[in-house]
């Protein structure tokens, strides 16, 4: 019988006190949650992207149930209605993150150069611009004999 209680209790006071001392250290945490990544991250990231996947098509069918019963479209008619609206909603979330993550990257960029230019003055900036250019334009031109 003392078995039988042995998991829940081992859940309970193993697990329960673990987990309220990493709770009250956040750089705990994030390392445990990246050595679990680490060394599990090849079953859990598809294991997660299987759970989204779910998710996203548990709400594609409510959202198609709805409109039928509510608008009376045929089946066919929600499935373009809500295909369409996640196209739309997913280009809207793309475009908002993309001009966000370039205003941090143009701002990044613009802090090194200063920095750069602070440090190692602007002849040796130009210099190695005008380098960086001309390997680029290599790059570019052997991409057209390719």
């Amino acid at each position: 019988m003392q078995k039988a209680f042995a998991l829940p209790n081992w859940l309970r006071f193993g697990v329960g006190k673990t987990w309220s001392r990493l709770s009250k250290n956040k750089p705990g945490i994030a390392v445990v949650s990246a050595l679990i990544l680490l060394v599990f991250g090849d079953t859990l990231l598809p294991f997660f992207w299987h759970l989204l996947h779910l998710a996203i098509e548990v709400i594609e069918m409510m959202a198609e149930h709805f409109l039928e019963h509510v608008f009376g479209v045929t089946p066919r008619q929600a499935e373009f209605i809500v295909f369409w609206t996640g196209i739309t909603v997913a280009g809207t979330l793309v475009w908002r993150l993309a001009s966000k993550a370039y205003r941090a990257i143009a701002q990044a960029c613009a802090s090194a150069t200063q920095t750069w230019c602070a440090k190692a003055g602007s002849a040796k900036l130009v210099t190695t611009l005008k380098l960086a250019f001309l390997l680029s334009l290599l790059g570019k031109t052997m991409l057209l004999f390719v």
